[in-house]
C-alpha cells in the first residue's frame, strides 16, 4: 500500500469538521441572498445599466432579461411528438509514454421521439488522430488536453447538427451535456491561438446547423457551481459610487451558488428567468449570432436545480423555450430529472480501460504488421512490469 491511511485519516477528520462549521454558516447565508433576490425584483432599467457598465466588462456576473428576478415559471404542455436527441463524447489523449502517438474522440448519441411509441436510435462513433498535423501545433509542440476537449466539444456539436437536419424541420430539441461555451479561448495563448480560432469557428459552425434546421439548442449542467446571479445581487447591493473591483470581490455571499439559491425559489418543474452569461468569451459568441443566456430547472421530485445554457434565439423565442422546458421534464422522468437521452448518450461514448488497453495493443499490432517495431518508454515499462509483479506476486 503507497498510501499512509493512518496518517491521512486524522486529516480527513478534520477536514470534515471544517467543512461542517463552513456549511451551517452558508445556512446562515442563504436566507440572505434569497431575499436579496426578491428584493431586486422590479429594478430600475437605468440603474442596473449604469451598474454594469461600473462593473466593467471582466464582472463574473449574470445580465436578467427581465426584472422580475425571483419568477418560477411552470412548465408548459409537451407538444407531441417531438424530436429529442442528445450528443455526449470522451476521449483517449495523447500519451508519450506509449508505444505510438495518437488520440482518439468517441461520440456517443441517442436519438428519441417523445410521443411516438417508436424504440430510440442509438449511435456511438469512434474518430482516431495519429498524423503530424494532428498532433502538433504550430511552434512543433505536441497538442494539450484542452486542444482534444475542444474537438471533441466540436465533433458533439456536429452531431447533434447532424440529428437536428434529419427531422427535416420537424419540432426537435438538441441537448448538450455540458454548457454551451467553449472554453479553449481562454485557455491557449500565444502560437496555439491560430488553433484555437479555427477550432471555435468550426464549433459555431455547428452551432449555424442546429440554428437553420430550426431545432432548439441547450446545454444542461448538473451540479453547477456558478455564482453568476449572486454575484448580480451583490452588485444590486452596492451604491453606484462604491462599485470598485475590491468591492465587488468582497461578496458577503461567498460560499454560496446560483443552484442553492433557485432551490430555495423554484417549484418542482419550474424554471427561473434567463440570464444573460456576462463572460468576456460571451462576446465572440454574441458577434457569431449564439450569444449564451442560462436559465435554472429544477425537475420534479429534485431538489438542486439545474442550470441550463441557451443561445439567446433560443431564450427570445417562446417556442424554442416552451420546447426546451417541456422537453427536460419529459426526459427526467424516468432518470432522477437528468435527461434520459444524456444519460444513453454518456453510456454509449464512455471509452473504459479495457477499450483503452485493447486500443493500445491493436495499435501495436498494426505497426508490428507494417515493419515498425514500437517501443514503451522506461517508465511505461517500469509501471507495467511492477503492477504485473504485484499481480502474481506470493
Amino acid at each position: 500500500m503507497s498510501l499512509d491511511l493512518p496518517n491521512l485519516a486524522p486529516q480527513i477528520q478534520s477536514a470534515g469538521a471544517k467543512i461542517a462549521l463552513e456549511m451551517a454558516a452558508l445556512g446562515e447565508r442563504l436566507p440572505q441572498a434569497v431575499g436579496a433576490l426578491r428584493a431586486s425584483s422590479g429594478i430600475d432599467s437605468e440603474t442596473l445599466q449604469a451598474k454594469l457598465a461600473r462593473a466593467g466588462d471582466r464582472w463574473p456576473g449574470a445580465i436578467p432579461t427581465t426584472d422580475d428576478l425571483a419568477k418560477s415559471i411552470a412548465p408548459p404542455a409537451l407538444q407531441t411528438p417531438l424530436h429529442v436527441f442528445g450528443a455526449d463524447g470522451s476521449q483517449i489523449p495523447p500519451d508519450r509514454h506509449a508505444a505510438a502517438m495518437y488520440y482518439l474522440i468517441n461520440i456517443g448519441s441517442l436519438h428519441y421521439i417523445a410521443g411516438s411509441g417508436r424504440a430510440p436510435s442509438a449511435s456511438s462513433t469512434p474518430s482516431l488522430y495519429s498524423g503530424n498535423e494532428e498532433l502538433y501545433l504550430e511552434d512543433g509542440g505536441l497538442i494539450g488536453s484542452e486542444i482534444v476537449s475542444a474537438r471533441r466539444d466540436i465533433a458533439e456539436m456536429a452531431e447533434l447538427a447532424r440529428l437536428a437536419n434529419s427531422c427535416h424541420g420537424e419540432p426537435s430539441l438538441a441537448l448538450l451535456d455540458n454548457g454551451l461555451i467553449l472554453w479553449l479561448a481562454l485557455q491557449v495563448q500565444g502560437q496555439q491561438r491560430k488553433s484555437a480560432d479555427a477550432l471555435l469557428k468550426e464549433y459555431l459552425h455547428g452551432m449555424d446547423s442546429i440554428r437553420r434546421s430550426g431545432a432548439a439548442l441547450a446545454g444542461v449542467i448538473d451540479r453547477p457551481r456558478h455564482a453568476n446571479v449572486l454575484a448580480l445581487l451583490h452588485l444590486l447591493d452596492l451604491p453606484l459610487d462604491k462599485i470598485d473591483t475590491d468591492r465587488l470581490q468582497a461578496t458577503p455571499y461567498l460560499g454560496l451558488t446560483d443552484r442553492g439559491l433557485f432551490a430555495q425559489v423554484l417549484a418542482e418543474g419550474h424554471r427561473s428567468i434567463s440570464f444573460i452569461y456576462a463572460s468576456p468569451i460571451n462576446r465572440d459568441f454574441k458577434a457569431a449570432g449564439h450569444e449564451v443566456a442560462f436559465f435554472y430547472y429544477r425537475p420534479p421530485g429534485v431538489k438542486d436545480p439545474m442550470r441550463v445554457e441557451v443561445p439567446t434565439w433560443v431564450a427570445d423565442s417562446p417556442e424554442l423555450m416552451a420546447r426546451v422546458h417541456s422537453g427536460l421534464v419529459e426526459q427526467g422522468l424516468t432518470t432522477a430529472g437528468f435527461p434520459y437521452v444524456l444519460a444513453r448518450a454518456h453510456e454509449l461514448a464512455v471509452v473504459s480501460q479495457a477499450e483503452r488497453q485493447t486500443v493500445a495493443g491493436l495499435f501495436e499490432e498494426s505497426l508490428l504488421a507494417h515493419g515498425l517495431h514500437p517501443e514503451r518508454s522506461h517508465k511505461q515499462t517500469a509501471k507495467a512490469w511492477l503492477t504485473s509483479r504485484r499481480r502474481h506476486s506470493l
